[in-house]
């Protein structure tokens, strides 16, 4: 753990090396020909209207949480979440202007309406921001930077299994433009459910559980490199009054559904244990209202950076089950109205 704490120490201090070596800026879209305008710096999660929702005050800038974004204390030595502003967050330069305006619009300037067009959209972008940081991550292990030299025994390890990560998903992407060239939205399974309190918390990011969140039962968690990796796509959108929660996948990923499938089964206790795991342990591109974090207490600030260190890529844990925190992001004192946040949306 130790070992881990001072690698992550390193990478802030190089942090901003490895983002220029790693950057990739290429529009994701496949109709390459449609593409108009520069690669803009897009956000997978709508940045007027539902990151709005969770800026909050921090030492006089509006901001937010990022589980990415790290600063070391100087005063206490001890690594601390770093606030951004909601134009950084979120951002990958995955998209032209011409692609990121026209695709993204019915998600961007309409209501959420449980349509599957509407969920296949944010599935889509959750896939392309991972599968784009993927990418990214392969760059940048394969570069000359300092922080490579600080994992040099695992880079070799990490750099396969990045590829092979990137493979499994390209698989993924092939099906996912077919899909948005024949608009058979309904192609991918969906499950859906909207809390009535608006809890100050966001995500788009897809994953491959290791897994199941009930039996327990082995999924993406084995030694066979020719058995492909399938993916679940999650959305957590704070919507106005409303928090929106999406995960879908390909209906031929048997392991996939199941997941999700075993997570609609749990109650609502249990539902809301699970998305907080998944939000701290699993996935990357989580974000947090400050108000939040200040409400965790220094209890459970220190619990959340913890089980963020335990699950970061250079801990190496093994887990034998599902990780579960100890945190709940979707309790009644968390809400936006609890926590007395109001409404920021522009």
């Amino acid at each position: 753990m130790e070992r881990a704490k001072n690698l992550k120490i390193k990478l802030n201090k190089v942090q901003g090396e490895l983002r220029n070596k790693a950057r990739i800026s290429e529009c994701f879209h496949h109709k390459k020909e449609e593409c108009q305008g520069e690669i803009k710096n897009a956000h997978s999660i709508q940045r007027n209207g539902r990151l709005s929702v969770i800026e909050g005050n921090v030492n006089g800038n509006q901001c937010l949480y990022s589980f990415t974004e790290t600063e070391l204390n100087p005063s206490t030595q001890k690594l601390e979440l770093k606030p951004i502003g909601k134009a950084k967050a979120s951002t990958f330069f995955g998209f032209c202007d011409y692609h990121d305006s026209t695709l993204f619009s019915p998600i961007e300037n309409y209501m959420f309406d449980n349509s599957d067009k509407h969920c296949f959209l944010h599935s889509y972008r959750a896939f392309a921001h991972t599968q784009h940081k993927k990418i990214e991550q392969l760059k940048a292990f394969t570069s000359d930077a300092e922080f490579n030299e600080y994992q040099k025994f695992e880079l070799a390890a990490r750099i396969e299994g990045t590829k092979i990560g990137i493979a499994d998903g390209e698989r993924v992407r092939r099906r996912l433009e077919q899909i948005l060239d024949d608009e058979a939205y309904d192609e991918l399974d969906y499950f859906t459910m909207v809390y009535d309190q608006l809890f100050p918390v966001a995500c788009s990011a897809s994953f491959t559980p290791k897994f199941s969140p009930k039996s327990n039962r082995m999924l993406n968690y084995h030694p066979n490199v020719n058995a492909p990796f399938q993916l679940v796509f999650l959305t957590v959108l704070p919507d106005f009054e409303q928090t929106i929660i999406i995960m879908g996948c390909l209906p031929e990923h048997e392991k996939s559904v199941l997941f999700i499938d075993e997570f609609a089964s749990l109650s609502s206790y249990q539902q809301n244990k699970m998305l907080t795991s998944i939000l701290i342990g699993i996935v990357e591109n989580t974000f947090i209202a400050p108000a939040l974090y200040e409400a965790l207490g220094k209890e459970g600030k220190n619990q959340l950076l913890k089980e963020l260190e335990e699950t970061s890529m250079f801990a190496l844990t093994i887990y034998k089950s599902l990780y579960k925190s100890k945190l709940n992001f979707f309790q009644s004192r968390f809400s936006a109205k609890s926590l007395g946040i109001k409404n920021n949306c522009s």
